[in-house]
């Protein structure tokens, strides 16, 4: 692995979301799929039923929970790539027929065993590679007990200030926002 903070290159994107040159035949009549330009991009269309592949980013949340009282964060350590091993926030996909909001809650439940009360919207950004959205909440816990979900090897609070770094990125970017949000609120306003 490279000293950059890039994302890791792997088949993850594939598996979970195939870019369109993998998709061979239509989902819906199964026909074969060609090339056509729409709205100025080459995109795979099915000239029997017209279906057309729309690669579109994925939508995904990530929560920040924080135990004000220990001055402490919520961190899961990844069971699978990429970056198994790594700290991340929790957080993962958000399924349909769920709001964003309740995806947040889910996710932090399945991944950790705790129940979390949301705070506020912390913000929304891009991965660098542009194939997820991740919208980030800021939250409490208010119920259960800490135990590693299925996708987790460890689950566990940590000094907010001592964390060096997270293994995405983007996750180590609102890591750092947020303490110096912190930093901001414990040395009170200017003058």
């Amino acid at each position: 692995m490279s000293d950059s903070k890039e994302e890791q290159p792997n088949d993850f994107v594939q598996w979970r979301h195939a870019p369109a040159k993998h998709w061979l035949y239509c989902p819906l009549c199964r026909g074969p799929l060609a090339n056509q330009s729409w709205d100025g991009r080459e995109r795979r269309y099915c000239t029997h039923c017209g279906f057309v592949y729309w690669e579109r980013a994925l939508p995904a949340v990530a929560v920040l929970v924080f135990e004000p009282i220990r001055q402490e964060i919520l961190l899961v350590t990844r069971r699978y790539p990429p970056y198994a091993g790594g700290l991340t926030f929790p957080g993962g996909g958000i399924e349909f027929g769920e709001s964003v909001a309740e995806a947040a809650v889910r996710e932090v439940q399945e991944e950790t065993g705790l129940l979390v009360s949301l705070d506020s919207q912390f913000g929304t950004w891009s991965t660098p590679g542009n194939h997820t959205i991740i919208t980030f909440f800021r939250a409490h816990p208010v119920d259960g007990e800490i135990k590693a979900g299925s996708d987790a090897l460890e689950a566990g609070f940590y000094r907010w200030n001592k964390v060096l770094s997270l293994a995405f990125s983007l996750h180590d970017m609102v890591l750092n926002l947020f303490r110096t949000e912190m930093e901001m609120t414990i040395a009170g306003p200017q003058k």
